[in-house]
């Protein structure tokens, strides 16, 4: 016979994974509502059709249609945040030691967030292309805000240790860290339009690297053409 208690726990370890079973099956379904309706004309009733549950069921983990937005958006931004600080440790402890490296470290840290979750990026994608952040209510708002702010402060104090480290000229923060999330958001959304996720990435991966490329060589010299002499004596390319 079964004790008691430890039947109240396997009981309770049920209802615990069915819960968390609800919860993803609701985000996945806010996810495809999202990325196909958009968020302001995506309504709670389609999202909890999509889940196969009723409307008060997906009351019964979000409150409203903004902290089901910000509980899908999380995952992604914190990803971004631990690649970042991957980085930073790598800098820090000397294991990067050149400007290429450090530039194609932020670049990866920015792309692994999006090849580990597309669909929930591509929200992110859209939602800033739209201006859509004033339609959050103001404590939602504020939340992701200060999120996102600390990725970019992670980057910029990338990009400040490069700098102090010589590893590459002097930048302006704020304007290179927006070139880098720019260039990232901007070829992932470009490439995609091509189908490029139907064809395991490469286009994006490949311009993706080009540009890694050229803002490394331009920070830090790298990829600069040899100089070689000729027979006179004087240099050439």
């Amino acid at each position: 016979m079964i004790p008691h208690d430890e039947h109240k726990m396997v009981c309770r370890e049920r209802r615990n994974r069915e819960k968390n079973q609800r919860i993803q099956s609701i985000l996945h379904a806010a996810q495809r509502v999202f990325f196909f309706k958009g968020y302001l004309k995506a309504t709670m009733d389609e999202i909890a059709l999509e889940a196969e549950v009723t409307k008060p069921t997906i009351y019964l983990y979000f409150k409203t249609k903004d902290d089901l937005f910000f509980t899908l958006m999380l995952p992604v931004i914190n990803n971004i945040r631990e690649n970042l600080e991957s980085v930073e440790e790598k800098l820090t402890t000397g294991k990067i030691n050149n400007g290429r490296s450090l530039i194609a470290g932020i670049f990866q840290a920015f792309y692994l967030s999006y090849e580990k979750s597309p669909e929930r990026f591509r929200i992110i994608q859209l939602f800033q292309q739209q201006r859509l952040m004033s339609e959050l209510e103001p404590a939602v708002r504020t939340a992701l805000n200060d999120k996102g702010r600390i990725n970019f402060d992670l980057c910029r104090r990338l990009l400040a240790g490069g700098i102090e480290l010589g590893l590459i000229k002097k930048v302006n923060l704020y304007e290179m860290a927006d070139v880098i999330w720019g260039t990232v958001v901007g070829i992932i959304q470009l490439e995609d339009i091509k189908s490029d996720d139907q064809k395991n990435h490469k286009l994006k991966q490949n311009t993706l690297q080009l540009a890694q490329r050229l803002i490394a060589a331009a920070l830090a010299g790298d990829g600069k053409p040899e100089m070689t002499k000729n027979k006179g004596g004087r240099n050439k390319k």
